[in-house]
């Protein structure tokens, strides 16, 4: 029960464009977006919705309502981060926008299966979703595609630091493989990794990073924190 928004490189990608799963620098960009939004993590830790994952006290049923109105995310998301894709110049972030898509993509085609729903048009998302969705869809429209890669790691970092303040889970807690299976950062390293690498060569401005960061964090709190209102 991995994120299922995460972005999965593996060793030959990482290779090929040159990426580091180590943690980036602690003055990097990535950090400065994190520190800025720790309060903001926290509240998302102490959400009812993560606390029973802990706990494994968490209703199914409504840890799938969380994941179908999470599909409607998903759905338009792979279309974003194709678009995102098509603007950028930037052979890594080319590739990486490209995995995103690539992984909305192939999550995107176990619905009909799992849940007997084949897109977005049959799915009633909360005002919280429908307004992250929109929010991505403004970024990768309107901003440099770097920003496009900025909004995905709130997402990308934010599932890994909460599964590794849930860890170790109890052996029989129902939600043991979500915790274990999300407590990778790597990938969100990675990317971390290439926004260094990245500002080496071209500017970017930090204060509408963070701002963009904050708002995508936000909207993935607010996410847990009406998981169980839907």
């Amino acid at each position: 029960m991995r994120n299922n928004r995460a972005t999965l490189l593996d060793q030959t990608f990482l290779t090929e464009h040159k990426l580091s799963t180590a943690p980036p620098p602690a003055d990097s960009l990535f950090w400065n977006m994190w520190n800025a939004c720790q309060e903001i993590a926290d509240k998302a830790l102490n959400t009812q919705f993560i606390q029973e994952i802990k706990s494994g006290t968490l209703n199914p049923v409504d840890y799938g309502g969380f994941n179908i109105n999470d599909a409607y995310y998903c759905f338009n998301g792979a279309q974003d981060y194709l678009t995102a894709m098509n603007r950028a110049s930037n052979p890594t972030l080319k590739a990486l926008l490209f995995k995103k898509y690539h992984s909305y993509q192939k999550y995107n085609e176990t619905f009909p299966k799992t849940w007997h729903i084949k897109d977005a048009k049959g799915i009633v998302p909360n005002e919280v979703c429908k307004q992250y969705s929109q929010f991505e869809s403004m970024v990768v429209s309107h901003q440099d595609p770097i920003y496009a890669l900025i909004v995905m790691i709130p997402c990308e970092y934010l599932w890994a630091w909460l599964a590794e303040q849930l860890a170790p889970p109890s052996s029989k807690n129902l939600y043991a493989s979500w915790i274990t299976a999300n407590n990778d950062p790597g990938g969100a390293y990675a990317m971390g990794d290439f926004l260094s690498d990245y500002q080496k060569e071209k500017p970017i401005d930090e204060k509408l990073a963070t701002q963009l960061y904050t708002e995508a964090i936000t909207y993935e709190y607010q996410n847990f924190n009406t998981a169980l209102n839907s």
